[in-house]
């Protein structure tokens, strides 16, 4: 009986070598790439989120307090330059509301001392009201702040964030790398770049749109005695009425872009993805919610003028 006699083959042991090799150089390769990715994924929503936390600040303070220097000038326009203007308009009106009352009371001969006295209570009203025309339109603001205010800080604040493995989840540990796995995963990272970018641009694109929210507001309220000193008169009397509806407008817009930031947050937090989806498609899908808030936010002053009857 002969003894049995293993094979043993060093072409085997070597090839097991540099697959493992291999394994573990694509591993670490892919490994670096995937940090690489999750850093830049989370600086996409940090950005994101710093921008929409300042805009949120800025939605909820006065203009004052966003700007004093600007405030103080647009006060200045409105007090030296606007008030005398609608004194001048005032006078006007009046003048109106005289020869329409000589017209309509027979030449004066049906004018009773109540007319004459309810004509020159309406011009001191109105008087006052223009004098203080600013002070109301911040009134205005008050108000709107006030609402703007009670929606939930946390929720229009702050933007729930997305892990990088909810999209692009990490192979199994007992999984075989390969160069493949590398080069897909470089060009993710590419791709995140790119995102990054454009989020971004997106966040100073908010943050512009909530500074111009507020240049709206206080060019609207440099010019505030004008319209308001139509009021008088019956004709001349929808100028003032169009601007108070515009005004409550703009005063209410930071409310609906606060709620805009709200429903965003609550959007990407429960934002699901199939198993089976590309990650391209989920980055896309990702992205395109801060585009949407984007474009909302730009839609939010025609919201605001639509529920005011503000056009």
């Amino acid at each position: 009986m002969q003894p049995m006699v293993l094979a043993f083959n060093p072409l085997d042991s070597v090839s097991e070598f540099f697959k493992n090799l291999l394994n573990n150089f694509c591993k670490a390769m892919y490994d670096g790439l995937y940090s690489v990715a999750d850093a830049q994924f989370k600086g996409m929503f940090e950005s994101l989120n710093d921008m929409i936390s300042d805009s949120t600040a800025y939605i909820t303070q006065n203009p004052q307090a966003w700007s004093s220097t600007a405030f103080s000038f647009i006060k200045g326009i409105a007090e030296n330059a606007c008030i005398p203007l609608a004194g001048c308009i005032i006078t006007f009106v009046f003048c109106m509301e005289l020869i329409h009352m000589v017209q309509d009371n027979n030449q004066m001969h049906a004018i009773t001392p109540e007319k004459v006295i309810i004509v020159m209570l309406k011009l001191g009203c109105f008087l006052l009201i223009a004098s203080k025309s600013f002070d109301i339109v911040m009134g205005v603001y008050d108000i709107g702040s006030w609402a703007a205010k009670k929606v939930n800080p946390s929720a229009a604040g702050s933007v729930g964030n997305i892990d990088l493995r909810q999209i692009l989840p990490p192979p199994d540990e007992n999984e075989q790398y390969d160069l493949g796995m590398v080069f897909t995963m470089l060009i993710n990272v590419i791709l995140l770049f790119f995102a990054r970018i454009v989020v971004f641009a997106l966040a100073v694109a908010i943050f512009v749109q909530t500074n111009l929210w507020y240049l709206e507001l206080l060019i609207y309220t440099s010019v505030a005695p004008l319209p308001m000193s139509t009021f008088m008169n019956r004709e001349w009397g929808q100028i003032g009425n169009n601007y108070v509806r515009k005004i409550i407008a703009v005063c209410f817009q930071g409310f609906f872009m606060l709620v805009a930031f709200g429903l965003y947050s609550a959007l990407v937090t429960n934002l699901q993805f199939a198993e089976g989806d590309d990650f391209m498609l989920k980055l896309f899908m990702t992205i395109g919610c801060g585009v949407a808030l984007f474009f909302i936010l730009c839609k939010s002053g025609n919201i605001s003028a639509s529920v005011f009857n503000a056009h």
